[in-house]
């Protein structure tokens, strides 16, 4: 199963993002976004696991704001 690192503004919007891809079946958790030197960055992660184009649309339907997503097989 591929794991989807999806970076967003705020807590706010990874929380939200995390409950609703639980509510719909993925699993998902929140991680404080960390740069190239394993410091912690300003911003938050969320770790989903599943079909990519179809958490980044249910997220996107949903108003959660996304900055990117990366894709780890």
């Amino acid at each position: 199963m591929q794991r989807h690192i999806i970076s967003v503004s705020s807590i706010t919007y990874a929380i939200k993002g995390r409950d609703l891809l639980r509510k719909n079946g993925y699993k998902s958790y929140i991680e404080k976004k960390t740069n190239s030197n394993g410091n912690s960055g300003c911003g938050y992660v969320i770790i989903a696991f599943g079909n990519r184009d179809k958490i980044k649309n249910l997220l996107l339907v949903s108003s959660i704001k996304i900055f990117e997503i990366n894709s780890i097989a």
